[in-house]
């Protein structure tokens, strides 16, 4: 009952290999009775795979018991491969742990071997999970460029994966275990910064390794790799050891070279069209103040004047380009306070007569189509204001402010303090030909924004928009 009752399946047989009992486990573990076991030998019970030409576990098996009988201690079997089969007939590959223990059941002489306790222990699973995992590693490694590696730096030694060797140019084992032979082909430039990351990284248990480095092989040949790694304490010497991974990134390193170089070329190419068009703007505004110079038409003058003021507008977002690596938005502190140089030297009326403008901006970022239609309302709000209020004799104040408020809205303010009560430009009674009413409005539509007005002393103007 004791024998039964056993959690680890048990078989006992003679030195002949004749079963004469298995526990229940055993008989479980196997799917077989316990009368069609005894009095059989063990591999007529289980015959070998026929289809396995190297099965010899009889041999084997046969070796262990006479081991066994000769010394009177117990034998563990190497692991063994012994296929097992199912109640269909066919064979299921089964591994197995295996030890042989004496038994001494002949009272006239206690030291003779009379059974042997097999002890079996199934460990397919264990084995087979072991080689998906080390066929998932193998698959990893030539599918990512991928090493793993121990380096001893008290021996100056590397053991490594096959991949290691290639990702230095050489074929598999051209060398043994010295780390020196690779080291010779990293990169010059890159030699120092390795050794000084090695070197620390060897002197502290737990350190991490981290870095990219090239190897240059003898046929000129450059590859990028990346190493990291973690040292820790080798559990049987006390050694310290760095272990870790190399992966080869040359295809990611090119990939970004490329990537610089076409962004270099886009963003050349972006600053070249900016350029032209500032250029071409700028001709258009010579040609139209050379007309408004050249016509004796006063009305004409005024609307080529306003037409040139808008082109210069529009230039100006194109000068501002150049300030910074940007190319996407425009700081609107920087470039509308160039656009009011601008205006103020195109307004009309001599300079000690001219209204003082005050620029209240933030140092905002819009989207260049944004900033564009901005600097059109500016240009067309501080012309107005120069033009329609009734200014006292020392002159006035046009004042431009730029800022964000709560929930992410922007607000553009023109005001001036002008005596006039009707300058606003949304004004009917204000004498113009609609062109700067159309265009503020449409301004403020393209920003998704509404308009404000308001006259107190003076008049002031507002555009709200989202950002």
């Amino acid at each position: 009952m004791l024998f039964d009752a056993q959690p680890t399946a048990q078989m006992v047989f003679r030195p002949d290999l004749h079963v004469v009992a298995a526990n229940r486990c055993y008989c479980e573990m196997l799917g077989i009775e316990w009368a069609e076991l005894v009095g059989k030998r063990v591999f007529e019970a289980f015959p070998a795979n026929p289809d396995d030409p190297q099965a010899d576990a009889e041999a084997e098996l046969q070796a262990s018991a006479d081991r066994v009988v000769e010394t009177g201690e117990a034998q563990e079997m190497p692991l063994r491969q012994h296929d097992v089969a199912g109640p269909d007939g066919h064979y299921r590959v089964r591994y197995w742990r295996i030890v042989n223990s004496p038994v001494f059941a002949d009272r006239g002489d206690p030291t003779k071997v009379t059974h042997i306790i097999h002890t079996a222990e199934d460990i397919t699973g264990r084995i087979l999970g072991d080689r998906v995992h080390e066929a998932k590693r193998r698959a990893a490694m030539r599918g990512a460029d991928l090493a793993y590696f121990e380096w001893c730096p008290g021996s100056r030694s590397v053991s490594r994966t096959p991949q290691f060797d290639t990702m230095f140019g050489f074929a598999e084992e051209d060398h043994a275990n010295p780390i020196r032979p690779f080291m010779e082909r990293v990169h010059p430039d890159d030699l120092a910064g390795l050794e000084a990351e090695m070197e620390r990284v060897s002197r502290t248990v737990g350190a991490d390794l981290h870095q990219d480095f090239r190897t240059v092989w003898p046929d000129g040949t450059t590859r990028w790799l990346l190493v990291r790694g973690e040292s820790i304490r080798n559990p049987d010497t006390e050694e310290l050891l760095v272990v870790g991974m190399l992966l080869d990134v040359t295809h990611i390193k090119q990939s970004e070279a490329k990537l610089r170089d076409a962004i270099a070329v886009r963003d050349l190419l972006i600053a070249e069209v900016n350029h032209r068009v500032k250029n071409s703007l700028q001709m258009v505004t010579s040609i139209l103040n050379l007309e408004a110079q050249a016509t004796g038409d006063e009305t004409a003058r005024v609307s080529l004047n306003a037409a040139t003021a808008r082109v210069q507008a529009v230039a100006a977002i194109h000068a501002s380009l150049y300030e910074d690596n940007d190319l996407k938005t425009v700081r609107l502190d920087n470039h509308i306070g160039r656009l009011v140089e601008h205006l103020r030297a195109s307004l009309p009326g001599r300079e000690e007569q001219a209204p003082q403008i005050v620029l209240q901006v933030a140092p905002l970022r819009l989207p260049i189509d944004k900033a564009v239609t901005l600097s059109l309302a500016v240009n067309e709000l501080v012309t107005n204001s120069v033009k329609h209020a009734s200014w006292p004799e020392q002159g006035g104040t046009v004042t431009v402010e730029l800022r964000r408020e709560e929930g992410e809205q922007i607000v553009l303010e023109v005001s001036d303090n002008g005596t006039g009560g009707t300058s606003g430009l949304l004004s009917e009674d204000m004498p113009s030909s609609g062109l700067g009413k159309r265009l503020i409005r449409g301004m403020a539509a393209q920003l998704r924004g509404t308009i404000e007005e308001e006259c107190v002393n003076g008049w002031t103007t507002r555009i709200l928009f989202p950002e």
